[in-house]
């Protein structure tokens, strides 16, 4: 019983308190957008994609070499990151930015049970972030076989600068879909701590609550009609009794 009242009341509370909790949202909303459009930079994302294959001078390819270029491809996308390859990158293509400010912008994804490496660029800049890649690219397949004595590795799809081109965050709609769902918790929480700081006594209710009190008894209202015909007889005692 107490949860079926308890509940009937968060939701009067909240249906009294609705044009508040859609203006907050609304604000929250409004601030979210102009954010994201106006104030945070865009982000573009580009990839080059590495094939890791067999000699050209072996012919005959069965399972055990197989095995051996899926573990070479886990060892690949580690040495991808490595300073020796990346630090060649900044080197040669002039970059005014650190190892570690380079190596948050690459990342390298390894293809479930295949010999595909997949390297990932983000930067403010799509022509900068396809630069990069294919520089990451070549330098890594110069460099591997210096490194592992094998020339196994080919650049299957370079990275190429695409018109009109999405960035990868950030996602205005997502974050207003996100900012509508936070400001109609914020307008729920402030609307419930507005109604129990408030302590006007407005029903029988209140002065159980608020007061620990029970109620004896209540005043019904009363209009100026119902008072006439009580009041008048009063008034004429009184003016008789002046008038002995």
């Amino acid at each position: 019983m107490i949860e079926t009242i308890s509940l009937r009341e968060i939701y009067s509370i909240l249906k009294n308190k609705i044009r508040l909790i859609l203006a907050i949202t609304i604000v929250i909303m409004i601030i979210t957008a102009l954010i994201s459009y106006y104030f945070i930079t865009p982000i573009y994302q580009t990839s080059t994609q590495l094939l890791i294959s067999q000699k050209q001078s072996e012919v005959i390819v069965d399972s055990q070499s197989i095995d051996i270029d899926l573990q070479l491809v886990s060892t690949y996308s580690e040495i991808l990151k490595s300073p020796i390859i990346l630090d060649q990158v900044i080197s040669q293509l002039d970059l005014e930015m650190s190892y570690q400010e380079m190596v948050e912008k690459v990342n390298v994804e390894v293809t479930e049970n295949s010999q595909l490496l997949t390297i990932f660029v983000t930067d403010p800049d799509p022509a900068v972030a396809v630069g990069i890649a294919n520089k990451v690219a070549e330098v890594f397949e110069t460099e591997i076989m210096e490194l592992m004595n094998i020339d196994n590795v080919s650049i299957l799809s370079p990275a190429v600068v695409l018109e009109n081109q999405t960035p990868v965050s950030p996602n205005p709609p997502l974050n207003i879909l996100l900012s509508a769902i936070v400001g109609l918790i914020i307008g729920a929480a402030i609307a419930m701590i507005l109604r129990y700081l408030d302590t006007t006594i407005r029903v029988e209710e209140d002065v159980t609550d608020l007061l620990n009190l029970p109620v004896l008894g209540a005043i019904s209202p009363m209009n100026d009609e119902e008072d006439i015909p009580v009041n008048e007889p009063i008034a004429f005692k009184r003016r008789e009794e002046q008038e002995w």
